[in-house]
């Protein structure tokens, strides 16, 4: 029996993946591995050495196939095995990784308005404190510079939500009949109906009800800057606790302390969403022809 997955959520990030993979870690027909994000075919076989904030999200990920398997050999027979890495969307060498290893799998992907998803990915990198700019515009400005310094792709704004080129890239190497897409508002607004579909497609019982109560990873800016990088940021307290308190019920008690810590702030300037629609716009109009709808709206 083969021990890779069905199916793959491929993004895109900051679009609700993080609580889809929880509805579909709840589904009893369904496996889904203890670690979300591996990003195996992003980065297979690669010796990784990202720079940066935040850059042990990309040196931590899975690269030798051997340690991908074992992701999944926990998994009853006969279950739906899956997993969900965001990154697969963006990263240029995905599809054909994916293709060799599994060209029969079916992929999901949620896209957001890219211009909201941009300014998504700057709040969750001002929660995490891996964002040194306060400013968004002005990290809008640095992006270049960033990834030429080996950042890791989330400082990308820009350049992370061009679905048109990603999933181009896709459909030259897959049918279009192994994806399921939707987009971030319908799954906003009809979660029930959209994992229905989900589940059906991954040939799950589309009946299904999970908990979803519980809304995982919101971005946004800290009350108090010292204590969001206490939770955040390594340090002898955390390490002390990380000794006795299992890691899934330390990153449960933190990320809700941090959510307790922000001051929501929607808010984008002015300026920084006129420099995203002015660099996005192709890609919404390319995005459009490709999949036969209106993106309109994400412009105005």
């Amino acid at each position: 029996m083969s021990n890779l997955p069905d199916f793959l959520v491929i993004g895109a990030a900051r679009a609700g993946t993080t609580a889809l993979y929880s509805y579909l870690s709840q589904h009893p027909q369904v496996f889904m591995p203890k670690t979300k994000e591996p990003n195996f075919f992003a980065f297979e076989g690669e010796t990784l050495a990202c720079e940066g904030p935040g850059a042990d999200f990309i040196n931590n990920s899975v690269t030798r196939i051997a340690d991908y398997h074992a992701l999944f050999a926990a998994a009853r027979p006969g279950t739906i095995r899956g997993e969900a890495s965001p990154l697969y969307l963006y990263a240029p060498e995905a599809p054909a990784r994916i293709r060799k290893r599994l060209p029969q799998a079916r992929m999901i992907a949620i896209l957001r308005n890219p211009v909201e998803q941009a300014f998504s990915h700057f709040l969750y990198a001002t929660k995490e404190r891996i964002e040194p700019e306060p400013d968004f515009t002005a990290a809008l400005m640095l992006e270049e510079e960033r990834l030429a310094a080996g950042w890791q792709p989330l400082f990308g704004y820009s350049r992370f939500p061009r679905y048109a080129e990603q999933l181009g890239r896709f459909f030259a190497l897959f049918p279009r009949e192994q994806f399921l897409i939707r987009s971030y508002e319908e799954f906003q607004a009809d979660p029930a109906s959209v994992l229905s579909d989900i589940f059906t497609f991954i040939g799950a019982d589309p009946g299904f009800a999970p908990d979803m109560s519980r809304k995982p990873n919101a971005g946004g800016v800290p009350k108090n800057t010292l204590f969001q990088d206490f939770l955040m940021k390594p340090n002898p307290v955390t390490k002390a606790i990380g000794y006795v308190v299992p890691k899934e019920r330390r990153l449960r008690i933190r990320d809700r302390l941090a959510r307790l810590n922000l001051k929501r702030d929607d808010t984008m300037p002015d300026k920084a969403r006129a420099i995203l629609q002015q660099r996005l716009e192709g890609d919404i109009r390319q995005l459009e022809t490709l999949l036969g709808r209106d993106f309109s709206a994400w412009l105005a």
